[in-house]
């Protein structure tokens, strides 16, 4: 029998709707309990969860047992951000019913290497953006002072030094 689970994942626990042909079925887990949950799964089941934090251990967990597992775009997927039965209950149920449907909109997960790649990525634009920032803090503490740096003068080692020296 084919069954479409729709989970509401959180920090330490997750809510699960079950739907088949006949039932409909919400349970509450932990996530201290995820192995138990993973072993109620079948290779015929769907399971769709949102894109959150956590989702990335939970579909490693989950894509062992389950036939598919749809990772959803919560940005596209308006139905339970703007809900107003903002309940785990009731997001797991639609989830469910949506993933019945064929009806939600799938994201991409990265895979383990292609996710630290991005990481590395990302924390370079912040540092390259965090350093343009200072530097312009650091010009403007000048130019209140009337002195005018260059327009390099911070980006080299010999620049960086007079700044040192500079007394106010």
């Amino acid at each position: 029998m084919k069954r479409f689970i729709g989970v509401d994942l959180h920090r330490k626990n997750f809510t699960v709707c079950v739907r088949s042909e006949s039932t409909e079925t919400v349970e509450e887990w932990s996530l201290k309990n995820l192995q138990l949950f993973v072993k109620t799964l079948k290779k015929e089941d769907s399971i769709a969860v949102e894109a959150t934090g956590k989702t990335a251990y939970f579909v490693e967990e989950v894509e062992k047992r389950a036939g598919r597992v749809v990772v959803v775009n919560p940005y596209q997927f308006k139905v339970i951000s703007q809900s107003v039965k903002k309940m785990d209950q009731n997001d797991a149920k639609v989830i469910a019913l949506f993933l019945e449907k064929d009806m939600l909109p799938e994201v991409r997960m990265k895979r383990d290497e292609q996710a630290k790649l991005s990481s590395v990525a990302q924390t370079r634009d912040k540092l390259v953006k965090l350093r343009t920032i200072l530097k312009n803090k650091i010009n403007n503490i000048f130019a209140r002072n009337a002195l005018v740096l260059g327009k390099e003068f911070l980006s080299s080692e010999k620049g960086l030094r007079e700044v040192e020296k500079a007394n106010f």
